[in-house]
């Protein structure tokens, strides 16, 4: 999912959340600015919780939003690409399934990339949706991403955990701010900043914008209201997942 539906869900999760939840929420996406492998940060969750218990107590909540976020242990992210339901895929590559050849020519891709990006357009989709309801979510974000202190407080476990540079690490969030639509997450604004990530992973010139923001709105009104439903189903098994493992 998309940087606004993740804190959405910290924040369901934790009603006490604050900025370091929410960084680590949108930490393992960080890997478009950072270089890190994507499983590296999408599958270390209980191991980052487990080291920051012995060596940096204070950034716990870190490591509970990056749990949230992931696919090993269960996250969001674990739903919603890899297993939902009865599926072999998560639920928004159920639901993009329709729109994988709309998608490839939008994004002048090759048509066997059609459903990855599809994905992204359903999770935009459901940015948008939930953004409406909850207005102030991308200006927690941007303040949290903006929090000098916190990244410094990060910048030293984070690259002893993950044997890199901790300061370019934690500055690999602030960086992603220009990929993001954040206070203004409409899908004119959304279909923008994806552009900037199809140019920059695989060199396309530009998407078709207005076909991008007509299918993100289109997508919108199709998952309706089961992507409600989808969202409580997994609010309360990630919930369930973390009060079992005493991380909540």
């Amino acid at each position: 999912m998309f940087p606004a539906t993740h804190v959405y869900v910290i924040e369901r999760l934790v009603p006490s959340a604050g900025p370091l939840h929410r960084l680590g929420a949108v930490f393992p996406d960080a890997v478009l600015t950072n270089g890190l492998p994507w499983a590296r940060t999408h599958r270390s969750g209980a191991g980052l919780y487990a080291f920051l218990a012995q060596e940096a107590p204070e950034a716990l909540p870190f490591a509970v939003g990056v749990i949230s976020h992931g696919c090993l242990p269960p996250g969001l992210d674990y739903y919603t690409d890899e297993q939902y339901g009865t599926g072999q895929k998560g639920y928004a590559f159920q639901q993009a399934e329709p729109y994988a050849a709309r998608v490839a020519r939008i994004c002048r891709l090759p048509a066997a990339m059609g459903l990855w990006k599809a994905h992204n357009f359903v999770e935009m989709a459901v940015e948008w949706l939930i953004v409406q309801q909850n207005p102030g979510l991308g200006e927690r974000i941007r303040e949290a991403f903006q929090d000098v202190s916190l990244l410094v407080t990060l910048a030293d476990p984070l690259g002893r955990y993950y044997e890199c540079d901790g300061e370019a690490l934690v500055h690999s969030l602030p960086a992603m701010l220009p990929f993001l639509a954040l206070e203004q997450a409409n899908p004119q604004v959304l279909a923008e900043r994806y552009q900037r990530q199809v140019q920059l992973k695989h060199g396309v010139e530009a998407i078709e914008l207005r076909e991008a923001a007509g299918l993100i709105e289109e997508i919108a009104v199709a998952i309706q209201p089961g992507c409600w439903t989808f969202l409580e189903d997994v609010l309360g098994r990630i919930g369930d997942t973390l009060r079992q493992e005493g991380w909540l």
